[in-house]
């Protein structure tokens, strides 16, 4: 919720005030929309929906990742570099934005066992594959794609007032 004043400027966002300042009953008297009342809505609805882009990105930067997912990862990128094969270096992209995701206790503990065992290229790639279909991973990414409708970061306005 936003407040605005009269030149379309945000007062407040604190809903209490907010909810105070749109309290109304039937003898309040009714007046027409300003021209303006529109375009000050969608100006903020966009600054609104830059801060909800911004937001997200920050929860994906500071996603933590644990030391087998980071140790994979970093052993993937090596991994990549060496081979040719473009078929290859298509299921390691596959396999690398799998592991980098919010993954179970079971998975993080079999990646922890291939970092103390210390796998590494074809060994650890050949494993990484067995662990993704095990697992059904690749439900997990085509989940992704598809967000939920409650999870796109889509503002939407519900309802806008002008108030004298």
């Amino acid at each position: 919720m936003f407040l605005l004043d009269d030149k379309g400027n945000i007062v407040s966002r604190d809903i209490p005030r907010i909810l105070g300042a749109i309290k109304a009953d039937s003898t309040t008297p009714t007046l027409r929309v300003s021209k303006e009342h529109n375009s000050a809505v969608m100006r903020v609805k966009s600054q609104f929906a830059e801060e909800v882009k911004h937001r997200q990105a920050e929860r994906e930067f500071n996603q933590r990742l644990t030391q087998g997912q980071l140790y994979i990862l970093r052993e993937l990128r090596i991994f990549f570099k060496l081979i040719t094969d473009e078929e290859v270096k298509g299921e390691v992209n596959i396999l690398e934005k799998a592991f980098r995701s919010s993954i179970t206790q079971v998975i993080n503990r079999e990646l922890n066992i291939l970092r103390r065992n210390g796998f590494v290229g074809q060994e650890l790639f050949n494993q990484l594959v067995q662990i993704y279909r095990q697992h059904n991973m690749h439900e997990w990414l085509n989940n992704n794609n598809s967000l939920p409708a409650m999870s796109v970061p889509i503002p939407i306005i519900i309802c806008s007032e002008v108030l004298e």
